[in-house]
């Protein structure tokens, strides 16, 4: 699909919508009680940016001008930021971005135009002045989808590298496991299937799918664990994933 090229460039510049949360990033949240939800609306033929920011000691300068020269560029072009859920936990995992941010494209045809502007190459390339690293993750929304991102929840990601030799096995053990998942208190809220990747070295090969899961509290997953549906199928987990990374995350600003 062409999108799948376009967008991958678009999301770095897509990263650099949120001056202030990056900042904040680095900082506590006030003691003011819980924000509110926050609602991401996806629209079929849209194409979803989720960025994974790994700020650079000493960035926040080098952030704050591409925010500058960027973002105003980028809202010509429908350009929006949607949402951000924060790492509170790294489970597993080298990468330890501060935040998965929801971005959105109005088409594919949108970022077409933006990436065909001549200006864009010397501004991109001042990225990894600002961010050790940044993982853009894009994926064409299918369907039209409602996200409700509630302070009160916990919320997992976990990406998966497949293994070639058993490509569907991971999405087995997530089938397997979806009744138990539920009946612990969790929900399978998206899954990017298939999304392309583009990292400040451009050296890493996508994932086959992010799987977001909303939890009623974080020992859910402990819960599923001993379930007789998890023990039937974590060998799919195993057989189907080459690695894999695993992180909790909230709401910004929730007071936990």
């Amino acid at each position: 699909m062409p999108f799948l090229a376009l967008s991958r460039s678009a999301a770095s510049v897509a990263a650099l919508c949120l001056t202030s949360s990056f900042v904040a990033m680095a900082q506590p949240a006030a003691a003011q009680g819980d924000p509110a939800p926050v609602t991401v609306e996806l629209r079929k033929g849209e194409v979803l940016q989720v960025i994974a920011p790994e700020a650079r000691e000493g960035g926040l300068e080098a952030r704050r001008d591409y925010y500058r020269d960027v973002i105003p560029i980028a809202e010509n072009y429908g350009f929006r930021r949607l949402g951000q859920l924060d790492v509170e936990q790294k489970v597993v995992g080298e990468f330890d971005p501060g935040a998965f941010i929801f971005f959105s494209w109005p088409s594919a045809a949108n970022a077409q135009a933006f990436l065909d502007r001549p200006d864009l190459p010397e501004i991109r390339a001042r990225r990894s002045d600002g961010w050790s690293e940044l993982k853009i993750f894009d994926d064409l929304v299918e369907e039209d989808t409602t996200l409700i991102l509630d302070p009160n929840k916990d919320y997992s990601i976990v990406v998966a590298w497949f293994d070639p030799a058993n490509p569907g096995d991971y999405r087995r053990y997530l089938e397997g496991i979806e009744p138990a998942v539920e009946r612990e208190g969790g929900r399978f809220i998206y899954k990017m299937r298939n999304p392309t990747l583009e990292t400040n070295a451009n050296a890493e090969v996508a994932p086959g799918q992010i799987t977001f899961v909303e939890w009623a509290d974080r020992e859910g997953f402990a819960r599923v664990q001993k379930t007789p549906e998890y023990l039937a199928h974590r060998s799919y987990f195993a057989s189907g994933t080459t690695r894999f990374e695993f992180y909790w995350l909230g709401v910004t600003g929730r007071d936990r």
